[in-house]
């Protein structure tokens, strides 16, 4: 047999085993290649920051019809887009409905979603609510202005209702009451005073003209 022949014949003889050496070769390339299994899918942090920040700015609010219905003002006003709130610093909210009554509150500081229908008002809080006037204050028997004072409120601009769940004070021409709670309906034109209520209550003076 000659050197040729006897080459040809051991590669011959190895040739399975090249073979099985390089099928196992491809296997774990293969498995090195393939895409790793990441597990569940992380959801994406929320960021705690503001996506944007206005200095000495106003937000305003208007109604279907393009009304302006309420404005807000703040030294500074933060948005959080994850659950779309404002942050306002030194606020000051102004707002009057269809029917005329006003409110006008300021506060260290306030809070509001994005569209400034529900607002919280917190850090030593005053709140004016002014009745429209004509006859429909006098048919509700609203008496003047009502001034409210408090560590915080909860205007939601939609029901036209402001409620404190910290002790307020409230004021009017004909009283003055201190209350653990409140709720106030501007449409009606009636506070529910909650929890030790203690107060100065005046008497109208009697009508002149009907002792006559």
């Amino acid at each position: 047999m000659t050197l040729f022949e006897r080459a040809v014949y051991q590669f011959q003889a190895n040739l399975p085993m090249l073979l099985a050496a390089g099928l196992a070769g491809f296997t774990w390339w293969l498995i090195q290649a393939s895409p790793k299994d990441a597990g569940p899918i992380q959801p994406t942090p929320v960021s705690t920051r503001p996506d944007y920040v206005l200095n000495g700015a106003t937000v305003a609010r208007f109604d279907p019809q393009g009304h302006l219905v309420g404005v807000i003002d703040g030294q500074s006003i933060r948005h959080y887009s994850a659950d779309d709130r404002l942050q306002i610093d030194d606020m000051v909210l102004s707002a009057r409905d269809a029917q005329g009554q006003g409110l006008h509150a300021v506060a260290r500081e306030g809070e509001a979603n994005g569209k400034a229908e529900v607002v919280v008002i917190r850090g030593g809080a005053k709140v004016v609510a002014t009745p429209a006037s004509g006859a429909s204050a006098a048919d509700k028997g609203l008496q003047g202005p009502v001034r409210l004072t408090g560590e915080i409120f909860r205007l939601d601009s939609h029901a036209h209702v402001l409620t404190s769940d910290q002790p307020v004070n409230v004021e009017n021409s004909s009283a003055r009451v201190h209350a653990d709670a409140l709720r106030y309906d501007q449409l009606s034109g009636v506070t529910e005073l909650k929890g030790h209520v203690t107060g100065v209550y005046q008497q109208a003076p009697a009508d002149s003209s009907a002792r006559r």
